[in-house]
């Protein structure tokens, strides 16, 4: 009985630990090839359990730490997206909550089964195939929006940290583990201590990403309204220096018919071409009738040219297509952002390739086009389709692009090769529901 419970309930760990690994991270390789490794993996666990357990190892459950970590660890990272440190307390967190209801279901069973090895095996086997089907239910039910937002950002710091507390956790409740049949209440201890800082830890990591998102926006919000206080002010510069002209315009007109009349012709050409410099100095630029994608984009030129990047914009509107103004800055600001920093690390690294960023804007059927093209070192970092940013702040913003991507676009890729980098979204057509100044139209 005991070697058939030690199978069933090694493959209901297994089982219950790759629930929690497919809730917290993405998979890299395919279901069946998941599926397939893992059972290969649960068979050589089984088989490498039983011959302890026979052997009669007095340090089993150190042993069994270490293996579980030698042959579960390495096909985590092979099999799953993410950094390195959240894989690693995703798996941490799935060996710790496994490892704690085997514990409570020992407990019980320890004190009410004494020398009934028969009742307490069956025991074992039952309560487990129960407890871990219920864990399994709950995790998939309700812990995929909390593990979401667990694991909305990526900053590697702070997750190896956080997997350094995670690891503390899993010692304790695999320490633990051995010495329930010696200390059965006092076994509970540790593992409500180890919960309740669980717990609290998930909360914090998920209030601090819910506070550099807020930060990340605001800051995000004031950059926006900081390139259109300048766009607007560059504008009404514009209409005093047309005011100034047209009052003036006669005089201007005057002068050059005069030189022209007293045959001053390359006086009058030197003059005019003047004029026009200056006019041409006072122009705004102008890409769309949409006031906060123009003075977005405006910034972003203006940058391009201090940086001494080309900047080539076509952008195209139609009537009547309505975006919601801060979602569409924040993807085409991220766009643009990227591109420009891409192309500043070009200088930085000294390399004689040409800099350029491609911007295009276009009706595409139903949907709106958004496409950003720039050339940058030819390095990035990936998991299969998936970037992965390799910025301090875990890539906030390509997360917050991904999400408003969900919510409002049919498609979000990217692309690449060794000189050119693309980022490119398909966006819905969208209705206005209310006078709400969060939609734009452009007319």
């Amino acid at each position: 009985m005991r070697d058939i419970a030690t199978i069933i309930i090694t493959i209901m760990i297994i089982i219950a630990n790759l629930n929690v690994m497919f809730l917290c991270l993405p998979p890299k390789k395919s279901l069946r090839s998941i599926v397939f490794t893992y059972i290969i993996l649960s068979i050589a666990i089984i088989i490498i359990d039983l011959i302890m357990e026979r052997l009669g190892i007095f340090n089993m459950y150190a042993f069994r730490i270490i293996y579980s970590v030698i042959l579960y660890f390495p096909f985590v990272i092979l099999l799953f997206r993410e950094s390195f440190f959240q894989k690693l307390f995703a798996f941490l967190l799935s060996l710790t909550s496994t490892t704690t209801i085997l514990s409570l279901i020992r407990i019980p069973l320890s004190s009410f089964t004494l020398g009934k090895e028969f009742i307490f095996w069956l025991g074992m086997l039952v309560s487990s195939i129960v407890l871990y089907t219920v864990h399994i239910v709950i995790a998939r039910k309700f812990g995929r929006r909390l593990l979401d937002r667990l694991f909305a950002y990526g900053n590697k710091k702070e997750w190896a940290l956080y997997s350094l507390s995670m690891g503390v956790y899993f010692l304790i409740a695999e320490v633990n583990y051995p010495f329930i049949d010696q200390y059965l209440a006092l076994s509970l201890v540790p593992l409500f201590i180890v919960w309740l800082s669980i717990i609290i830890l998930c909360f914090a990591v998920i209030n601090t990403h819910e506070k550099t998102k807020q930060k990340f926006e605001a800051d995000f919000a004031r950059d926006i309204i900081a390139s259109g206080r300048d766009h607007y002010q560059k504008m009404n510069e514009q209409y005093n220096a047309l005011r100034i002209l047209k009052h003036d315009y006669k005089f201007h007109l005057n002068t050059a018919l005069n030189m022209l009349r007293n045959g001053e012709i390359e006086k009058s050409d030197e003059y005019l071409r003047g004029l026009q410099t200056v006019l041409q100095e006072e122009d705004a630029p102008f890409y769309c009738n949409n006031p906060v994608i123009n003075a977005l984009i405006g910034d972003y030129a203006r940058r391009c040219k201090e940086s001494g990047i080309e900047l080539y914009a076509s952008v195209s509107i139609p009537e009547g297509f309505f975006i919601p103004n801060y979602e569409m800055c924040i993807v085409l600001g991220n766009f643009m952002e990227n591109a420009v920093e891409a192309c500043n690390k070009l200088e930085a690294l000294n390399k004689r390739s040409v800099r350029e960023i491609e911007l295009v804007i276009k009706p595409q059927g139903e949907q709106l086009a958004v496409m950003v093209r720039n050339t940058y070192d030819g390095k990035i970092a990936a998991n299969g389709k998936d970037l992965i940013s390799m910025k301090k702040d875990g890539g906030i913003g390509l997360q917050s692009v991904r999400a408003v991507a969900e919510k409002y676009c049919e498609r979000f890729t990217t692309d690449c090769d060794a000189q050119w980098f693309s980022a490119f979204v398909l966006w819905k057509k969208g209705e206005i529901k209310n006078e709400s100044s969060l939609y734009m139209v452009c007319y």
